[in-house]
């Protein structure tokens, strides 16, 4: 009815008080446009002079609430205000909302809108309701199934997911407590406790559908050469070891060698085209033919069917991985991981820049225009964090050209020190200096991101690996040692006698190397972060590190 369907999603839901419903996600193969809406999408009550019958199914089933001024206890309600935003306004023409659904034509009584009257248990007579309340529906869908069927044109992504979460959300929880007069274990207390309803309960025993989808869905693997996921126990360790388990990916490979018409059709497909001509079986770990579905026109044996291939998302951080994934999705017919490195006949050592051959990487010509405007106007410590940024976020494919073109204006504060330290203006740059800044790059993207240059496809700068992290061990060595002397001097003579016991006890530990855990309990205000603080400034005065941490954020405001 509203014209040729691509694919659908549903799933049936089932409130606390037990009645079901679903949800229905539908995707048409030709867009609905925007002068198309009011044709199949109403949210004003109907003329009852015209459509008597729609009249009383969209008052009876389509009426929000009411709510607000009219039932402040209704469930929509939160904080004085209906969650689903009723009364909507007035409006005499459907607009489309670039984030969510539409905001569709609910015309007033002065520009041809209609009302009807109703009677609430609160007021004594009958009120009047016009096309703010009325929740969108499709008249034809009304008049068919006489009932509450909510129709929306999903306009953006995010409306798209809000449909798409019930598949997965499950049936409602509640937190449940169970008490045990013999033990108080605040863990155990509270467990978690899925609410079935009797109605949800009898569509389970009935073995009725819950989530429906067409088409089918199959999720294909995605990992580096013996990179495969592998469960083991005890007892099968050493097979698991020694023999790697059959995937998608690997199974894949193997599909192009067969000598047969199947193999040689396989060869025309990339992997994300494999389950529309092959199944999956889970018990034998191979691709077989389909033996049912639409012939293919000229090749005997071979049949099509609607499921589609999907490869499982891999992050741009996973560098290899992600490259990995992108000669998937366009060489066709690979035998091997080497056949995917490989480009008119060389064999790359990466799949980067395998992928750079075969031109699949985006132009890095809008952050080299970045760069290029922040040399004009940002000083060289701003350029060189944002070069960072660029590289742990935006992940440029030719990362070390961007450094050779603007090394020089990321160095240019390490030069002007050179030069007023040697008091010499002819000095140039040198590889030293470059190397400095390659270092400090090297400390943001690690401050960043956790992860050195070369992990960006950048040289590396040279330096000991440990020294990544000397940052981190410099700070904890800068402390100034004489305002900590001062702390500790005006403290220790306010200890309370217990605080001292602690202080002592603790300090003792620390000189003795003994290591150990300490629980200090007590209530607010009776000195704990006192305490701490004077702790920590003791450790930092005998010039050794020590690491205050919090497991909440409140608690690390007053570390």
């Amino acid at each position: 009815m509203f014209g040729i369907t691509r694919c659908w999603l549903n799933t049936i839901e089932w409130q606390k008080r037990g009645l079901p419903h679903a949800h229905i996600l539908v995707w048409l193969k030709d867009r609905i446009r925007p002068e198309e809406i009011d044709q199949i999408i109403s949210a004003e009550i109907p003329d009852p002079l015209i459509d008597q019958e729609l009249f009383d199914i969209v008052t009876k089933h389509m009426i929000h609430g009411p709510c607000g001024a009219f039932n402040m206890t209704s469930q929509c309600m939160e904080n004085g205000k209906c969650k689903k935003n009723f009364p909507k306004p007035h409006t005499n023409d459907t607009i489309t909302d670039i984030d969510g659904y539409p905001m569709y034509r609910r015309r007033s009584t002065e520009n041809g809108g209609h009302t009807f009257t109703m009677r609430l248990p609160n007021f004594p007579n009958q009120v009047e309701f016009d096309n703010q309340w009325v929740v969108p529906y499709s008249p034809l869908l009304s008049k068919i199934y006489k009932a509450h069927i909510n129709v929306e044109l999903c306009s953006s992504v995010k409306s798209i997911k809000y449909i798409c979460k019930y598949v997965n959300k499950g049936s409602d929880l509640a937190i449940f407590e169970a008490q045990n007069i013999n033990k108080n274990d605040e863990i155990a207390r509270y467990q978690m406790g899925r609410y079935i309803s009797s109605n949800e309960a009898i569509w389970h025993i009935l073995s009725f559908p819950i989530h429906e989808r067409d088409p089918a869905v199959q999720h294909l693997a995605i990992h580096l050469e013996n990179g495969q996921r592998v469960y083991f126990t005890e007892e099968n360790v050493l097979q698991r070891a020694f023999e790697a388990p059959k995937t998608t990916l690997t199974e894949f490979f193997t599909l192009y060698q067969k000598p047969d018409v199947f193999g040689q059709f396989a060869k025309t497909l990339v992997y994300g085209d494999v389950p529309r001509y092959f199944t999956w079986n889970k018990s034998s770990k191979k691709w077989e033919p389909r033996k049912h579905g639409k012939p293919h026109p000229s090749i005997t044996g071979i049949f099509k069917a609607k499921k589609l291939g999907r490869l499982y998302t891999v992050h741009p951080k996973q560098r290899e991985c992600f490259y990995l994934r992108l000669l998937l999705v366009n060489v066709p017919g690979p035998t091997s991981f080497e056949f995917l490195r490989t480009v008119n006949g060389r064999v790359f050592n990466t799949y980067q820049d395998a992928c750079r051959e075969l031109q699949l990487l985006e132009d890095d010509n809008h952050w080299d225009l970045t760069l290029a405007d922040a040399a004009l106007t940002s000083t060289p410590n701003n350029i060189r964090q944002l070069f960072a940024i660029i590289l742990t976020t935006c992940y440029p494919s030719q990362a070390q050209t961007l450094w050779e073109k603007y090394k020089n204006c990321m160095t240019e504060d390490i030069l002007h020190r050179i030069r007023q330290i040697n008091q010499c203006q002819n000095i140039d740059y040198t590889p030293e200096m470059y190397n400095e800044a390659l270092v400090l790059i090297e400390e943001l993207c690690v401050l960043i991101s956790n992860l050195p240059l070369n992990h960006y496809g950048m040289t590396s700068p040279n330096r000991p690996a440990t020294d990544i992290v000397n940052t981190d061990l410099q700070r904890e060595n800068q402390y100034d040692h004489g305002s900590l002397a001062t702390i500790i001097m005006n403290s220790e003579p306010l200890l309370t006698a217990e605080q001292k016991i602690i202080y002592d006890r603790i300090m003792l530990a620390v000189a003795a190397e003994q290591g150990g855990f300490f629980f200090l309990d007590a209530p607010g205000g009776t000195g704990k972060t006192f305490l701490i603080s004077l702790i920590l400034a003791k450790i930092w005065s005998q010039q050794k590190i020590a690491l205050a941490v919090a497991s909440s954020g409140i608690a690390t405001l007053f570390q």
